[in-house]
């Protein structure tokens, strides 16, 4: 269970510093409007953001439970698989938008989120005794 306690802190780490980037986006006039291929264009809104934050980082912590179950290196696993779901959703951005702005933002809260749950699962194994 102190597992989920780190993946929870995370998940709301990452959805407050997206919030603040998000909001400071708004504020300096950052268009917020997508459009993803086949997709009608919509705007990327706050619920959104905090929803698709916080999901991610919950089910990678429900994930790495799994992962400490199976493996003897959970945390080496986990981290080259999340580099590598962080490159692939790399290209939705960049498909969404061509506004410089908007896809700045949109990376760098994909950013917020990979780092989020990478530094709590750290901070969880670093908190564990060695047995």
């Amino acid at each position: 269970m102190v597992l989920f306690r780190y993946g929870i802190v995370a998940a709301i780490v990452a959805a407050f510093v997206n919030t603040l980037l998000w909001l400071i986006a708004r504020a300096v006039g950052v268009s917020l409007r997508v459009q993803p291929p086949g997709r009608p264009e919509s705007q990327v809104d706050l619920s959104g953001v905090v929803l698709l934050t916080v999901v991610p980082i919950l089910l990678g912590t429900g994930f790495y439970a799994l992962l400490r179950r199976w493996t003897r290196r959970p945390f080496l696993i986990f981290a080259i698989l999340a580099l590598l779901v962080f490159v692939v959703l790399l290209v939705p951005p960049f498909a969404a938008t061509d506004r410089p702005g908007s896809r700045f933002l949109l990376v760098l809260m994909h950013v917020v989120a990979t780092v989020a749950i990478l530094a709590g699962l750290f901070r969880f194994e670093r908190q564990r005794p060695l047995v």
